[in-house]
């Protein structure tokens, strides 16, 4: 392979990470529930989307960013596994908190269900790292996925397209091999779908 042709293969990688990385899949998939499913007037919709958005990405991007400026970090995406511990704890505390929130603005169960999820698997995801470098990037896209599947029916299909996009491009940097890639996708589906369990099984009952 020539270099121009690494250089392209490795850019169009580094794009599809950026991308697509986890804050940015939540807000969009939020985006989408919040329509789909919240009632009442645009500016209530759109505080519950701006909550939804930040406490489950957009904070912790900007804590990162701290990190990365106090260079208590190697890179944004925070590449080693013993980096990554604080991030996670502090990231579930955010969800936790939007979920609160979320709560308390009445938001549709899609949504503050979602938030769940977040705060539920991210803590999950940091006891798997402290033994095990998983990727977080396929966790926070299949994991979203799983709850447009009421919204979009089959087309659900077309998403995962993405879904092998965006293995290919964690692979491709080198920041996960392919047994971390895959290990993220499968546990991004199968936590969110336990946690949908738990939450329509038990939790809302007791609610």
């Amino acid at each position: 392979m020539s270099s121009a042709t690494q250089t392209f293969t490795a850019r169009t990688a580094h794009r599809l990470s950026v991308a697509l990385v986890p804050p940015v899949v939540a807000a969009a998939v939020f985006a989408v529930l919040v329509t789909a499913y919240e009632h009442g007037s645009i500016f209530h919709r759109l505080v519950i989307w701006v909550v939804a958005a930040a406490c489950s990405g957009g904070l912790q991007i900007a804590y990162v960013l701290y990190l990365r400026r106090m260079e208590r970090v190697t890179a944004y995406d925070v590449p080693e596994r013993g980096q990554r511990s604080q991030p996670y704890l502090l990231s579930a505390l955010i969800s936790f908190g939007g979920l609160m929130f979320l709560l308390f603005l009445n938001a549709s169960v899609f949504v503050w269900g979602l938030m769940w999820c977040f705060t539920v698997n991210t803590l999950i995801l940091y006891a798997i790292n402290l033994r095990w470098k998983i990727s977080a990037h396929m966790m926070g896209l299949t994991g979203p996925v799983v709850f447009l599947v009421p919204v979009l029916g089959w087309q659900i299909v077309w998403l995962l397209l993405l879904v092998v996009a965006l293995g290919w491009a964690r692979v491709t940097l080198r920041a996960h091999d392919l047994p971390q890639v895959l290990a993220g996708a499968a546990a991004g589906v199968i936590l969110t779908i336990l946690q949908v369990w738990l939450l329509l099984r038990v939790v809302l009952p007791l609610i």
